[in-house]
């Protein structure tokens, strides 16, 4: 995933397009014979794509060339710039702008989602969002749990039009991080749903079982580590964007 580098990190307002059935729709638009795949079941119609592709080289140039093209297109006719792009996919983008005009001709980009906030990591590796269905969306966040992404929600939760509660409202998310008392918001899931991956502060990662998980000592987890691997590259980019000169102490001190 590149995330745009020149955009800022906090964005409202943030549309989702992409073409559906990307790969089957160009197959029946050139005339391809796709009797054998079955457009209802995109698992299954990937799978046979792929191989599709796998077997014949010039198929996958013409796919990959004919997508990059009319995304390209599409950009060009709605006077899109660089700029205005967040993310450009392989089959899809997020801009900053609406596209007004078509969109249609031969492969339609359609609009999936309209994001009201769009936090990116300081790194610009990863994001979290909030659509207009005030659903969460987390991309690019490595070994993701329940208990993490309801982290997640409380940062997308905040009230971004009063400067003067983002840093407290932040500062109170670290401090249920560093202070919980729930161990299952420090369990990262493995393969085995009766054991879990815990940070220790002298040991390091290790696994342990739901029982010992229930019985040991929450304070030998390393809660910063934590805060660390899931918080701070996104509370990086809103201290960036929402940090103003008199009230530098509150950001050494919640950076820490």
């Amino acid at each position: 995933m590149q995330i745009n580098k020149n955009c800022k990190l906090f964005l409202r307002d943030i549309y989702s397009y992409d073409i559906s059935a990307c790969h089957y729709n160009i197959l029946v638009n050139l005339g391809f014979d796709v009797s054998d795949l079955n457009k209802e079941n995109k698992e299954e119609r990937n799978i046979k794509i792929g191989k599709m592709m796998r077997n014949n080289p010039r198929l996958t140039d013409i796919l990959r060339s004919t997508t990059e093209s009319m995304i390209t297109e599409y950009l060009f006719i709605n006077n899109i710039k660089d700029d205005d792009l967040v993310i450009r996919q392989y089959d899809g983008v997020l801009t900053t702008k609406k596209l007004k005009n078509d969109t249609t001709s031969f492969l339609p980009l359609e609009l999936r989602s309209i994001f009201k906030i769009f936090i990116i990591s300081i790194k610009r590796d990863r994001y979290i969002a909030l659509d207009e269905k005030n659903e969460i969306i987390i991309k690019g966040v490595p070994h993701r749990y329940g208990e993490i992404d309801n982290i997640f929600k409380d940062i997308l939760s905040i009230n971004y039009l009063n400067k003067s509660s983002i840093f407290k409202s932040l500062k109170d998310i670290k401090n249920k991080i560093l202070t919980s008392s729930n161990p299952f918001l420090y369990a990262i899931p493995t393969n085995d749903k009766d054991k879990f991956n815990i940070l220790f502060k002298k040991y390091g990662q290790l696994e342990v079982s739901k029982s010992v998980l229930s019985i040991m000592d929450i304070d030998d987890i390393d809660k910063e580590k934590y805060f660390e691997i899931y918080m701070r590259p996104f509370s990086e980019s809103l201290v960036v964007e929402f940090a103003w000169k008199d009230k530098k102490w509150q950001i050494q001190k919640f950076l820490g």
